[in-house]
């Protein structure tokens, strides 16, 4: 007869089995997501050289929302909406998504590849300071100091002025603009995100931003300078559209299906050190002691609010 195993062997057992293997394929779509977003910087800062700024922010929404459309029809989806949300998904992606990719778009334009994607790893702090508004978080001494560290970390990368594709502190401005406007989106599409399959959400609130470009889209194709534009800038637009948007969200909310959310944000700190090093190797970014101090703080920071 097996007898019932004791305190110290169930504590063992216990210890042995709360963190499952991590599964090699959410390693691979994990860092497949982490590729597509940070690479997706370097795609927008090809497009921007060759289209205007404006023009490249409007086709990048709607590029996305065409190809997100796309899949979810494909999947014998629905583009529905429950009863009387559609005003609803028009005013949190006007903010989140519309705006979010104006500003991130022309902020590119104004700042370097290693300078944006490190501003823009500010994300989950600004998140966590809109969800304390929302009374969604309680904001504690740690994640404070958090804050303050990263702040510190941004003061450094706004007086670094030395890089191969000039940053500068208005281009970082409007970086964390976008990211604000972003994060606004998160915290206030909570609710309708957890009522929606993922895809669907994502989709619908793609093509809502879309319909607020529509009439800016319009305006932009009669003024496209078509002759003066290269198979890259193309690329860039198209591969931002489709695989930096579209496919790191969809590649990184698959990835969530197999592991913790927890285990998932480890690999948000390996995003702006990739982008760091795609902008040193397709724009000639400097990475002075300044930047790497700022950069260093950053990450320290976001490590330290996010911490439980």
């Amino acid at each position: 007869m097996k007898t019932a195993p004791g305190p110290r062997e169930a504590a063992a057992g216990r210890s042995e089995h709360s963190f499952p293997p991590f599964p090699r394929r959410a390693y691979l779509t994990m860092m497949a997501a982490t590729f597509l977003w940070s690479s997706n910087v370097v795609a927008v800062k090809f497009a921007v050289q060759e289209l205007p700024q404006v023009t490249v922010a409007v086709l990048r929404v709607t590029l996305s929302a065409v190809t997100l459309v796309l899949l979810h029809l494909l999947r014998g989806g629905s583009l529905r909406l429950g009863k009387g949300e559609r005003w609803s998904f028009l005013k949190f992606s006007l903010f989140g998504l519309s705006l979010s990719f104006l500003f991130f778009t022309v902020g590119v334009s104004y700042t370097s590849v290693s300078h944006t994607v490190f501003v823009a790893a500010l994300g989950p702090l600004v998140v966590l300071l809109f969800a304390r508004w929302e009374g969604q978080e309680r904001i504690t001494p740690v994640k404070v100091a958090g804050l303050l560290l990263s702040l510190a970390g941004v003061l450094l990368l706004v007086l670094d002025k030395t890089g191969g594709s000039g940053p500068s502190w208005q281009g970082d401005l409007l970086v964390m603009a976008g990211i604000c406007c972003f994060s606004f989106f998160t915290v206030r599409s909570k609710k309708f995100a957890a009522a929606y399959p993922t895809l669907q959400f994502t989709t619908l609130a793609f093509l809502a931003a879309a319909v607020w470009f529509l009439p800016l889209l319009l305006w932009e194709l009669t003024r496209l300078p078509w002759s003066e534009i290269t198979w890259v800038g193309w690329s860039g637009l198209l591969y931002s559209a489709t695989f930096g948007s579209a496919g790191a969200y969809l590649t990184y909310y698959y990835s969530l299906r197999l592991i913790s959310a927890s285990r998932a944000a480890a690999f948000h700190y390996l995003q702006p050190v990739l982008g760091a090093v795609l902008g040193v190797l397709f724009f000639q970014d400097i990475l002075t002691a300044k930047f790497g101090t700022g950069a260093a703080l950053i990450l320290a920071g976001i490590f330290v609010a996010r911490r439980r």
